[in-house]
């Protein structure tokens, strides 16, 4: 899809798992994540080019790395059994920058404490919630 195709796509469903430790996200692939603490976001982040966990591998063939590898394993399940949640959110429609998009939406509409990304000047996407969606999106009084 090109870019001007992109500009013309007004909104993307995201349809979210929760997830109660680090096997349930590992495999995920094509979206985006949060982590979460007491229900505030603390950090966006999207697999696009990778897979969230686990060793690398190969999808359709080609070489994918992990963004959290099993050395990180110890460390997400601590977090989530001292409070911390973890949201996997699959997207509705994925296509070239698409994913980009919805994690720059999602920084700029639920400001999270440990991203510091420079701003892109992405035009926002609105954004429909499904599934078991993260707290603090049901909280923002942004979510119908």
């Amino acid at each position: 899809m090109s870019e001007l195709e992109l500009d013309q796509i007004d909104s993307i469903e995201i349809i979210w798992n929760l997830c109660e430790k680090y096997e349930d996200a590992k495999d995920h692939t094509q979206g985006v994540y949060l982590h979460e603490w007491d229900k505030k976001p603390f950090y966006w982040g999207k697999v696009d080019k990778s897979v969230f966990g686990g060793n690398p591998r190969k999808i359709n063939g080609e070489p994918v790395n992990p963004r959290y590898g099993t050395s990180y394993r110890h460390w997400i399940e601590g977090c989530l059994q001292h409070g911390a949640k973890l949201y996997i959110g699959k997207l509705g429609k994925v296509f070239e920058g698409a994913i980009e998009r919805v994690e720059q939406t999602l920084m700029e509409e639920f400001p999270s404490e440990m991203n510091r990304k420079e701003e892109q000047n992405f035009k926002p996407i609105l954004l429909l919630h499904k599934g078991k969606v993260p707290e603090c999106i049901i909280d923002s009084g942004k979510y119908k």
